[in-house]
């Protein structure tokens, strides 16, 4: 009898551990790609999305982050979005701005004086705008990603504006900043970034520009030791989800649509601490390895901004306004 029992009672035991596991499956699972790697800051702020999300949803939805550009490149992972194949994603302006060009007037050089001057915008008003407007084509924006400012960074030394006319810098494939480049006398360069460091050491650039992090971590502080801090873009990144994805949250609970919105928010704040500190760290190990930084003057930036008119005097009504708008805030 008491066989019987333990028999039963063992049995029971699986039963319900079995539920317990079936009920702990989540009801939909959302796909996110990231182009950088583990550790980098936008990945561990989408794993840390992915967190909140499961959290506040008892497990209902869950979040898989795919790093590495693992489901594809950039302009990949947007088609695959576009067409339902990809969930969620960060986005950097530049591959944004092909399939939404009203983002061009954000990747304007010298737009803002500052960190807290960005912050102060996209936080805002003009930062709900854009995020808004593009859900016509498919896709949501949820949040603001921090992806630093670019600066320029050479293998001799520059002391002033003056000093970048008649060199060869690599620029991103992207005509804004190649025209930055081409109005500072400088001769822009497109090629792809995993060259960039072959490129120096060869000699068939004289430099290229970037964010501080990734400069030291694809060792071009090693081939480009001298830093010109002029910050000429600052260019935030964005996290989407695709309409067919948030149909299918709606679906498990109308009330997640908000919730995911509001821990994506929540984890681009998370992520511009993160970013933070990986300045610094990338600064300190710059000034380890060498590298000489130079931070223009009041008349430099005078120079750098006023070369840029002819950019500026481009722009339409309704992006001038925009410009006066970032301006005022």
């Amino acid at each position: 009898m008491r066989k019987v029992l333990l028999v039963a009672v063992v049995l029971v035991c699986v039963f319900f551990a079995c539920r317990k596991e079936e009920t702990s499956h989540p009801e939909l699972v959302l796909r996110y790609a990231d182009n950088q790697g583990h550790g980098y800051p936008t990945v561990e702020a989408a794993k840390y999305m992915a967190e909140l999300v499961k959290e506040r949803t008892g497990g209902k939805i869950e979040i898989r982050v795919y790093p590495d550009s693992v489901l594809g490149s950039e302009n990949s992972v947007m088609e695959q979005m576009v067409y339902g194949g990809i969930d969620m994603s960060r986005f950097s302006l530049g591959t944004l701005s092909q399939f939404f060009p009203e983002l061009w007037t954000l990747q304007l050089p010298y737009l803002y004086t500052d960190s807290a001057h960005m912050w102060r915008v996209l936080d805002g008003e003009i930062g709900d705008m854009y995020l808004q407007g593009m859900s016509d084509k498919g896709l949501v924006g949820l949040a603001w990603y921090d992806a630093g400012a670019r600066s320029f960074y050479t293998r001799m030394p520059i002391s002033s504006v003056s000093s970048l006319k008649g060199l060869t810098i690599r620029v991103q494939e992207n005509d804004m900043m190649s025209r930055t480049i081409e109005l500072l006398g400088a001769k822009a360069v497109q090629i792809p970034y995993g060259d960039v460091y072959s490129a120096l050491q060869k000699l068939r650039i004289d430099g290229a520009e970037n964010n501080l992090p990734s400069y030291v971590f694809m060792d071009h502080n090693q081939a480009a030791p001298y830093f010109y801090q002029d910050e000429h873009f600052r260019l935030p990144e964005v996290v989407m989800i695709s309409n067919d994805a948030r149909k299918k949250v709606e679906a498990v609970d109308p009330a997640f649509v908000n919730l995911i919105t509001e821990c994506a928010k929540e984890s681009g704040f998370y992520e511009r601490k993160l970013w933070q500190e990986e300045e610094k760290r990338a600064y300190e190990e710059a000034v380890q390895s060498g590298v000489k930084f130079t931070i223009p003057g009041e008349d430099d930036m005078l120079a750098l901004k006023k070369a840029m008119e002819p950019l500026y005097q481009e722009l339409g009504p309704k992006e001038q306004d925009i410009v006066q708008r970032i301006g005022d805030t």
